[in-house]
């Protein structure tokens, strides 16, 4: 091999071990990937001195792209393993690129959302359809973008949406509903609802309107998982994930923690 072969190996190496790390972690080698731009290169007849580091960067990608294309849609489970291992570190490198990451990290927890939503939204596609994907494998990276974006704006959207429901506004409405006018005992009564107000008030005091809501009509209006699923227009699991991460938020209260115990009883 001549010293410009070693070195059109070494520069074209270079970028393939980059391109591997971003987007085909343990699916191609970068030797096999340096072998298959070099024979890319010869086949357009580019010489050289013709290259620059933007077009390699582009032939490494669209390679990475269609073998990801082709692990994502592999039989093997393995392969796809590491096809949604890839994803998930492409996908949200992506993401922290767009224009919605500022507003996304206003609401907490809204990135990883967007990040789980996309990879299930190619989970499923995968599943139910056997034509899933771009007619090119190679602008599969582009094509899972796109996905991503969608996402980003329905979440954000949803993000605000929830947060315009002002729930002080609401309080007077849940204060009737949690007033049981049969309660014959005076003492039992205020205190059922000194503890409903400390309550309440520590929901209030959270930053996140989603996990607000699924407190309050979990543990003071009573209202199940299925039902609030449907009255928010989310997902059953949605609600279980929400308030597990709400709980978490307030287990250093141990009074409020207590007192939800109790109204759960």
């Amino acid at each position: 091999m001549s010293e410009s072969s070693d070195d059109l190996w070494s520069k074209v190496y270079n970028v393939a071990e980059g391109s591997i790390q971003r987007y085909a972690r343990d699916i191609i080698t970068a030797g096999s990937l340096t072998e298959r731009i070099i024979s890319e290169l010869r086949a357009r007849r580019i010489e050289e001195w013709q290259l620059s580091y933007a077009l390699l960067v582009r032939l490494a990608q669209r390679i990475c792209s269609g073998e990801l294309y082709n692990a994502w849609r592999s039989p093997n489970s393995d392969m796809r393993n590491l096809a949604f291992d890839n994803l998930r570190r492409h996908l949200e490198r992506s993401l922290g690129h767009t224009r919605y990451a500022a507003s996304l990290g206003e609401y907490a927890h809204a990135m990883e959302d967007v990040l789980h939503q996309t990879l299930e939204v190619l989970h499923c596609m995968l599943t139910n359809d056997t034509d899933a994907g771009p007619d090119d494998p190679a602008a599969f990276l582009k094509w899972t973008w796109v996905i991503l974006i969608r996402n980003a704006h329905a979440c954000l959207e949803k993000c605000r949406r929830e947060a315009c429901l002002s729930l002080d506004a609401q309080a007077e409405p849940f204060a009737e509903q949690f007033v049981d006018k049969r309660n014959s005992d005076p003492l039992e009564y205020v205190l059922s609802q000194e503890l409903r107000q400390k309550v309440g008030e520590a929901i209030l005091s959270m930053r996140n309107p989603r996990y607000q809501q699924v407190l309050i009509y979990t543990y003071l209006v009573g209202v199940d998982e299925c039902e609030l699923a449907r009255h928010l227009h989310v997902q059953v699991r949605d609600i279980y994930l929400w308030r597990h991460r709400a709980l978490k938020t307030l287990r250093k209260n141990l009074e409020v923690m207590s007192a939800l115990r109790s109204l759960r009883e």
